[in-house]
């Protein structure tokens, strides 16, 4: 890890429990264990320093999918079931950086981040559309299915599922441990995602 990326996961950490607005570079430079100075240098600002975030965690995630895309071997639905269980472990291991979206999408405040975070959500868009196209050609995706909708569905139920982890664990009398929420819970996240995508694209699942 560089120390650019050190920083970025510090402040990551605070923004997931503090808030982008409630964290200050002071606060970020003392968790980093470095001064000041070096925030400006790295990156120039708290705000810039936001974007560098998404723009490192975002890419990770289109990298992934570009793979799948180019993956010649998979089927149209070992790709979708791919992607998607792809997401749910960068979700489970990157949790807190979710959260920071959840917060930034709910403030609409850095417009840098958003156009970023759009962009990422269009090309999103666009590899479930050419799938979902590539499978209903093919026959093993019925016809009729929005994108966007889709696209919508999945990411919504996700985003849901971080928040809910503790009403999920007190509903069933669980205790929400670290073990419980990287081990059981996100794999009937997991499970969950799979019925939904299978009924709403009419497929049986190949794995």
């Amino acid at each position: 890890m560089t120390k650019k990326e050190y920083i970025l996961e510090k402040a990551e950490s605070l923004f997931a429990e503090k808030g982008f607005d409630a964290t200050s570079v002071r606060d970020i430079a003392k968790a980093a264990g470095i001064n000041i100075a070096m925030i400006s240098y790295y990156f120039g600002s708290k705000d810039k320093l936001m974007e560098e975030l998404f723009k490192m965690r975002m890419n990770i995630g289109l990298a992934y999918v570009k793979d799948i895309t180019d993956n010649s071997s998979l089927t149209t639905i070992g790709k979708i079931e791919r992607a998607l269980s792809g997401y749910i472990d960068r979700v489970k291991s990157n949790t807190k950086f979710y959260h920071v979206i959840l917060a930034e999408q709910a403030t609409n405040k850095n417009k840098s981040v958003i156009r970023f975070l759009n962009k990422s959500k269009e090309t999103y868009a666009t590899f479930f559309e050419a799938l979902l196209k590539e499978g209903q050609q093919s026959g093993s995706i019925r016809a009729g299915i929005d994108p966007i909708f889709f696209m919508t569905t999945i990411t919504g139920t996700i985003m849901h599922a971080i928040l809910n982890k503790e009403l999920y664990a007190q509903h069933y009398g669980l205790k929400a441990t670290k073990g419980w929420n990287d081990d059981v819970y996100f794999e009937k996240v997991k499970e969950h995602l799979q019925l939904i995508t299978k009924n709403i694209l009419g497929y049986e699942s190949e794995s």
